[in-house]
């Protein structure tokens, strides 16, 4: 009984990060929102955060060496550096809290992060150290805490930003990429990578690549409107899952 759970579990995990890999492909952010809540019901919240986070590591570097060129990193630095500071904070109470407050935080943020997505909300306030290191503190935390990549508040100070697009789209996939090398250490530093975990993400981390290579490629011919329609639907889906499962 135990295996035939175990083979069913990796069954869905892989189904969630082929879907959060095309999506994280394509948008360059997003695609863990998919799989941590899928995770979280299989396994325990931490474990799927640890999944996922070596899953969204793997797949972002599919990503990361043209992205690393076009990158204004004046704005992403800073973001950068306050999720990093601010991380360590969130891992405290992760660690310490019950599974089922983590499971409802990850719906609740999920669910706010796709209204916002949703909204089309733009950020027209200042832009500078202050406010970019604002975004970065509030993101790493949230990550840090619950363990749900809060793409969506840095997300949306960088599509707000007066530059082309493909900057806006490097700066996000780097800032992703640094938010969740900070998530993997500090979860290193905690213990969490058991050997179960390990072999886990060693079978799933593979299928998110190839799903995030398909996903950019998928950037240069799939429109934006049709494939947006299908994320925010992958999105509310989850986030209901993480609340109520």
């Amino acid at each position: 009984m135990g295996i035939e759970i175990l083979d069913i579990g990796l069954l869905a995990g892989a189904a969630a990060a082929i879907a959060g890999g095309l999506i994280q492909g394509y948008s360059g952010f997003a695609g863990a929102l998919i799989i941590v809540p899928v995770l979280a019901v299989l396994f325990s919240p931490i474990e799927a955060i640890a999944i996922t986070v070596v899953a969204g590591l793997a797949g972002n570097l599919v990503l990361t060496r043209n992205a690393a060129k076009s990158t204004d990193w004046r704005e992403a630095g800073v973001v950068s550096a306050a999720i990093a500071v601010s991380i360590p904070l969130g891992l405290l109470f992760l660690i310490s809290a019950e599974p089922m407050v983590i499971r409802r935080g990850m719906g609740i943020f999920i669910l706010l992060a796709a209204f916002l997505l949703m909204s089309g909300w733009t950020y027209k306030g200042s832009r500078g150290i202050l406010s970019g290191a604002g975004v970065g503190l509030v993101s790493g935390l949230i990550i840090g805490a619950f363990g749900v990549p809060s793409g969506p508040v840095f997300v949306v100070y960088f599509l707000s930003a007066p530059v082309p697009v493909p900057v806006q789209r490097a700066n996000i996939i780097m800032t992703v990429s640094v938010t969740l090398t900070i998530m993997m250490i500090g979860l290193i530093v905690e213990g969490v990578y058991g050997v179960e975990t390990v072999v886990r993400s060693l079978i799933i981390a593979p299928l998110y690549i190839i799903a995030a290579h398909f996903g950019k490629l998928l950037f240069l011919s799939v429109p934006a409107t049709w494939f947006n329609k299908v994320a925010y639907t992958l999105l509310l889906a989850s986030g209901t899952l993480a609340l109520l499962a």
